[in-house]
């Protein structure tokens, strides 16, 4: 049966009428299209673009083993987006955004199939985005949902993009029995039986296009979509069958000239006429062709056989290796057709290339994808050095390079290591191991990443040009292990004459190492001069640490509105800069000092969305420690539990000084809570066996302040007292942090338990440990039989900030207390348990909104609203949103 014309677009008036609204609102400057294949993503754009009256770019995403950067811009502009200009990724995103600005008085950029976009094009579309939001420019994004897992980046992607109050977000449900007997209607010319709509409803279930193919498969009734598309394709002429499966090897869209150049024998335009007919090929401006799904193209090339496939692969690589301009990137798709050929040696060379293009484009996930298949290709290969221009040691540092870049740091350790087993050379040896003591502490390995340090000093000669490069690392080591007062020294020492990576070492010392040594100013002036440095190298990595450095230093100097601003700034420009490598440490910088200014809903919801599965579990713990902070304050222990146990399994064994005690003191603080007394106390012992050995003041305060906490003997009290004060005595040089002081005064207090100590407690801009001094001098008062009125008034602010913390446990000892002593905290307010978030999204479900509605209110994920809405239904005892609602009603009117 010949396919029967279908409207351009059927069954979506309001979402049609929706996309159309967007286009007109000022503040909506993007649309997010989702749902499951073949329910008509294409088809509304399509719909909505043809009568804009805009002048419209469009691209797709391409599904290929190995990335093509940037290739839905590459197609949409195909003569502004060349490559990088001189590896300048911000320049060249300023470049492309002008140019679609410029491309007319109204302009809608489309871009497809966003879930199989590669780490460059996530990047570039996050950059435009916020490049675009105030311009004529609307982008409309499509994503199937069914190929986004939970922790899948393009997730994360959506998840911010649709956040912003520029962005709408339409979701395509499946057609309704109704929808379903209209299509049927369009599609056959005359309304259907009931029984036929009845089958079309039960076998395709909604979606549009299973339903098109269904009706025109005929009285043949297939059971997989893919049977629907090959028995509709084997009722066409032979010649059609053929050139639609060597299409379908090109990929989603194939140029005319590429089709010709591959079947020159054929009578091309009645072939192609008869596709097209039959709904399997669209024409795409100006001279190609598309399949009219990716469910055909992705069955049809199912559907050869591996022989057939290799052939087809064959014939497109010498095609474009001819005619490298029909390709959209010659190398990239060069090596990926050659090596599905099963031709190695021009598949190993056209890798090669990829990933020097990949590399100078600052696309590092793709690049390591190339090298990762050139070394796969390397051993099929008789001369492979001759083929790929390079040795295999040379392959292997820049694979390893890549990885690393791409944030892969264990698969970079193992390619370095390999390097290793095979190198002779003294001085490459001695800098593979300097590459690989970088690499080894980039996934918290310690161990080896001390004993890489040690072997590249024994290796390399004393008056070697690499010396001060292998110098400036072990200062890093002492850095990172805490060690501050001897990096500080080595670095002042090497600054003078440091050039390249040694002085983007020394500055971040200097800057870093000064700061947690008390010299706050000193050290934010090196930081300053480290970003300085940074941005005029145009290294992504030195940009990136500077980020990471500049604002860690002013968390732990108290600066946190200022470190929040920069670790935003650096968390936004990772992917323009091509440091998505340090993305994770700056969401964790975000999240610590949300934290620590007791925005704990804020910081929450700042972790909840999922991120790269692949990236190394080192880097999750900047995210995790100061979540799981808030978790054992809130009393929420199962998952507080969960979280240290990940945190565990990456940093047990490390002897990681900086984060091995900061896990010791959260293990010690969730085992008292769960009433193991013994455990915390080992755990406070374990941690100070980490921190005491290293230089850094507020390591070992924390730690003693939670220890004193916990124990009822006052003698082990009095012996963790003055371990901390030795251990400040014993760093000359140094002047305590506000923090170190505030640990210090807590540590004193808890000892005591003298209300006037406890009323010296400053907790600064630590809300929780203001309320907690505060309850805690209020007891202190009542056994001592001082101001019952003044304990009152402490603990009506205790109860009232750890309601609005949502720090339960310290509010049901305030309770407690209260109820002891027979006093009414001063202040109390009536609420209903929530914290000050999950008030605020009671107060919305009370208005009627969706969790969608509320995620674009607050600017949060609707995940994020979910799980609030979920626990607040939890919290209240109730098992609806209309009972929450209700009650929220009772309350506002109270």
């Amino acid at each position: 049966m010949a396919r029967v014309s279908v409207p351009e677009f059927l069954g979506r008036r309001a979402e049609l009428a929706a996309l159309r609204a967007a286009a007109s609102a000022r503040d909506v400057r993007l649309v997010l299209i989702d749902g499951d294949a073949g329910v008509g993503k294409t088809r509304l754009v399509n719909a909505f673009t043809a009568r804009i009256g805009a002048t419209v770019l469009s691209g797709g995403c391409l599904q290929l083993e190995a990335d093509i950067p940037f290739a839905p811009f590459v197609e949409a502009l195909p003569h502004v987006f060349t490559g990088m200009a001189d590896g300048d990724r911000a320049a060249e995103y300023r470049r492309f955004a002008d140019a679609v600005r410029a491309a007319g008085e109204r302009v809608v950029l489309v871009v497809e199939d966003v879930h199989w976009a590669d780490a460059a094009t996530r990047d570039l579309l996050l950059y435009l985005h916020r490049a675009l939001a105030n311009t004529a420019v609307l982008m409309v994004v499509t994503s199937r949902t069914d190929e986004v897992p939970a922790h899948h980046p393009v997730a994360t992607l959506l998840a911010e993009l649709a956040r912003s109050r520029h962005t709408q977000r339409l979701s395509l449900a499946p057609l309704d029995r109704d929808g379903v007997a209209a299509l049927a209607t369009a599609v056959l010319g005359t309304r259907p039986p009931a029984d036929l709509v009845d089958t079309l409803v039960a076998r395709a279930e909604g979606n549009p296009f299973y339903t098109e193919e269904l009706l025109a498969a005929g009285d043949t009734v297939p059971s997989t979509v893919r049977e629907i598309i090959v028995t509709r394709l084997a009722r066409l002429p032979e010649p059609a069958q053929r050139l639609a499966r060597l299409a379908s090897v090109v990929g989603r869209t194939v140029p005319h000239d590429l089709l010709a150049a591959l079947a020159p024998d054929e009578d091309l335009d009645r072939t192609v006429r008869s596709l097209i007919d039959h709904g399997h090929l669209v024409i795409v401006e100006p001279d190609s062709y598309a399949f009219r799904h990716a469910l055909i193209h992705e069955a049809l090339y199912r559907e050869l056989l591996p022989g057939e496939r290799r052939q087809a692969h064959a014939a497109v690589a010498r095609c474009l290796a001819e005619r490298p301009e029909l390709a959209m990137s010659p190398a990239a798709e060069l090596a990926h057709h050659w090596d599905a050929a099963g031709e190695a040696a021009p598949a190993l060379a056209a890798a090669v290339r990829a990933a020097a293009v990949a590399t100078e484009g600052l696309a590092p996930a793709a690049a390591h994808a190339h090298y990762e298949r050139a070394l796969r290709r390397w051993p099929d290969v008789p001369d492979p050095a001759a083929v790929a221009g390079l040795g295999h040691d040379t392959l292997l540092e820049q694979a390893a390079e890549a990885a690393s870049l791409a944030g892969h740091n264990q698969r970079a350790v193992e390619l370095t290591q390999q390097r290793l087993a095979e190198l002779r050379d003294p001085e490459r040896v001695a800098n593979a191991y300097e590459q690989l003591s970088y690499q080894a502490r980039s996934v918290g390995n310690w161990e080896l990443a001390r004993h890489a340090a040690a072997e590249a000093v024994r290796l390399l000669p004393v008056g070697s040009a690499a010396r001060p490069t292998l110098e400036s690392w072990r200062m890093m080591l002492d850095m990172l292990g805490a060690r501050h007062l001897d990096a500080v020294r080595h670095a002042t020492r090497l600054l003078p004459g440091a050039e390249g990576v040694a002085r983007n070492r020394a500055l971040t010392v200097l800057g870093a190492g000064n700061v947690m040594l008390g010299h706050v100013d000193e050290g934010v002036t090196y930081l300053e001069q480290h970003r300085a440095f940074a941005w005029q190298s145009r290294v992504p990595r030195f940009i990136g640490v500077g980020y990471v450095n500049a604002s860690e230093g002013l968390i732990w100097a108290d600066r946190h509105e200022q470190a929040l601003a920069i670790a935003r700034e650096g968390r936004t420009r990772a992917g323009e800069l091509g440091f998505d490598i340090y993305l994770l440490p700056l969401v964790g910088n975000v999240v610590r000092a949300l934290t620590e200014l007791g925005r704990w809903d804020e910081a929450l919801d700042t972790t909840s969305d999922p991120d790269d599965p692949a990236a190394d579990p080192f880097n999750w713990i900047f995210v995790d420690l100061p979540r799981a902070e808030i978790l054992v304050r809130r009393g929420e222990l199962t998952e507080a539990a969960e979280l240290l146990k990940r945190i565990g399994t990456v940093l047990d064994g490390q002897g990681d000084a900086q984060y091995g005690s900061e896990l010791a003191h959260l293990r010690a603080r969730l085992a008292a809570a769960e009433g193991r007394s013994a455990d915390a106390r080992v755990a406070v012992r374990e941690g100070l066996d980490l921190a005491l050995p290293a230089q850094d003041m507020w390591l070992v305060a924390r730690l003693v302040a939670t220890g004193v906490a916990l124990t009822d003997d006052p003698a082990e009290a009095d012996e963790l007292v003055a371990a901390g004060r030795a251990h400040r005595e014993s760093l000359t040089g140094a002047i305590p942090l506000p923090r170190t002081l505030r640990a210090v005064a807590l540590a004193e207090a808890e000892r005591s338990r003298d209300p006037a100590a406890w009323a010296a407690v400053d907790g600064g801009p630590d809300r929780y440990l203001s309320a907690y001094a505060r309850f805690r001098e209020a007891e202190a008062l009542l056994s001592a039989k001082r101001s019952r009125a003044h304990a009152a008034e402490l603990l009506g602010f205790a109860a009232a900030t750890a309601q609005e913390l949502g720090a339960a446990p310290l509010a049901a000892l305030v309770s407690s207390v209260s109820e002891r002593a027979r006093l009414k905290p001063a202040g109390t307010p009536s609420v209903l348990g929530l914290t000050a978030r999950e008030a605020e999204i009671l107060a919305l479900v009370g208005q009627g909104r969706t969790n969608a509605e509320i995620a674009a209110e607050l600017f949060i994920s609707t995940k994020t609203a979910s799980v609030h809405v979920s626990n607040i239904l939890r919290k209240l005892g109730v098992k609806s949103r209309i009972q929450a609602a209700a009650l929220a009603h009772r309350q506002e009117h109270r």
